[in-house]
């Protein structure tokens, strides 16, 4: 797909916030913009300068003023602080027999099961036309910059396995191989594969792992399957979408519409995948079957802000999951009731409190995720405790602003980022980083989350 001029992109993205709806909320409260410029910039975007200031002429300052009033307690209320008395950076300093830079901080970690060349993962994000459109981009960019990503439920029911059933939507086994084919030699990256229950009709995991084009990457460990037992937007619920009349068509038979295609002729119809059922004994059972079917492929679990979360979590350290996903409500890329979107979940803050005690407490990997967008928010996951930072929205908008170019450029931002922040606490890998690195900015968050406050 040819990217959109960032001037076109602002455009579209203006008429939509002159209009009421969820595109008007997400172009006001999320920083579009931002995410723009760094797609078109790179490295040039970490520092505030634009094309009107001049290095030495502009008087620049920290901005201290939220972007808008939260109900919740988020990321915000979290400051990365560094101490002056940087023992790393003198073991650091005598490794080099240099002083450490920066650009010393070793970005590569291990989660998942998984080699990455930077603590994040593209979220395993779905059949919405709108991420699907772009996928290839952010496939072919995630694959190059060796970090692992994820695919999503219904893709391949909806659009096909290995043929498209729509000229302008990739189909599941093009976006999978075009991450794997574009992989390096160096062993960093692997796709992980999610299968809800509509995709279990047609046996997805089953189909994917027999598949010769696939097998040689599952061979070298870098596939692996993901259980969906919810996700930020909306956990509890299934796949929410519309569809036109020629798809609903086609899917009638295996998910539930708001009216029957066949008889019932509309513009759009509202398509709803089942949540799946669960107990600890079904979640037992199929991490275990799976362990026995798809011995080579990694396991991987994609937790909602639930409130047994850390029951679950618990239940997979024992089974030896490779990954647990974890996503605040803030999460979620797809289609979800605005309800849903208001009042369902704990928020990222709640579920970093709790993988920052499960850490401590469990052998397992986790990711975190939730309306991460810069390197400061990924920092912040990883003194949580987390392994590594999931992400989604920043990938659809990097790439419908600039294409694999763009999403590219903004994984530059994100390591440089990671970088600075990492070496102004004083250490030089991203695996070193820990709860001693951050403060809350008031006292009742620093006791709620176990950490210390700016006041202590």
């Amino acid at each position: 797909m040819l990217p959109l001029k960032v001037s076109n992109l602002i455009n579209i993205l203006t008429k939509l916030a002159r209009k009421p709806g969820a595109a008007r909320s997400l172009f006001q409260q999320y920083p579009i913009a931002e995410l723009v410029e760094k797609a078109e910039k790179g490295r040039q975007s970490v520092f505030p300068l634009s094309e009107l200031d001049e290095f030495g002429k502009a008087l620049l300052g920290a901005p201290i003023y939220t972007r808008h009033i939260t109900r919740y307690d988020t990321l915000e209320k979290i400051l990365i602080v560094p101490p002056l008395y940087t023992p790393l950076r003198l073991r650091k300093m005598e490794e080099l027999m240099r002083e450490p830079l920066f650009t010393d901080v070793d970005t590569s970690c291990k989660f998942g099961g998984f080699n990455s060349s930077l603590p994040v993962a593209v979220a395993s994000m779905g059949s919405t036309p709108v991420y699907n459109k772009v996928s290839l981009d952010v496939a072919k960019a995630s694959a190059e910059a060796g970090i692992p990503m994820g695919v999503g439920e219904n893709v391949a029911t909806v659009w096909g396995y290995s043929e498209r059933v729509k000229p302008s939507q990739p189909c599941f086994k093009e976006r999978v191989m075009t991450y794997l084919e574009n992989l390096g030699d160096n062993g960093k990256g692997g796709v992980f594969i999610q299968q809800n229950v509509e995709d279990a009709y047609d046996e997805l995991w089953n189909r994917v792992y027999s598949d010769p084009d696939i097998t040689p990457y599952i061979d070298k460990g870098l596939v692996g399957f993901e259980i969906k037992l919810g996700q930020g937007a909306k956990p509890g619920l299934g796949g929410e979408t519309f569809v036109e009349r020629s798809l609903a068509i086609k899917l009638a038979d295996k998910y539930v519409f708001d009216a029957d295609p066949r008889t019932v002729q509309k513009e759009l119809y509202e398509r709803h995948s089942a949540p799946g059922t669960y107990t600890p004994e079904i979640l037992r059972s199929m991490i275990r079957i799976m362990r026995n079917n798809y011995p080579r492929a990694r396991i991987w679990v994609k937790m909602g802000p639930y409130r047994d979360l850390e029951d679950v979590a618990r239940l997979c350290s024992e089974e030896k999951v490779d990954a647990f996903w974890i996503d605040g409500k803030e999460g979620g890329t797809g289609l979800s009731p605005v309800t849903a979107l208001k009042d369902l979940g704990l928020p990222l803050l709640a579920v970093l409190g709790k993988i920052m005690k499960l850490s401590r407490e469990t052998t397992i990997d986790y990711v975190a995720s939730g309306r991460l967008v810069d390197g400061a928010d990924v920092v912040k996951v990883l003194c949580f405790g987390a392994r590594a930072a999931g992400l989604g929205r920043p990938f659809v908008v990097t790439a419908y602003a600039a294409g694999a170019e763009g999403v590219k450029k903004y994984l530059e931002t994100i390591k440089m980022e990671v970088q600075l922040l990492t070496s102004a606490v004083g250490k030089y890998s991203v695996e070193s980083l820990g709860p001693e690195d951050i403060r809350a900015t008031g006292r009742d968050v620093a006791e709620a989350l176990g950490i210390k406050s700016i006041y202590d």
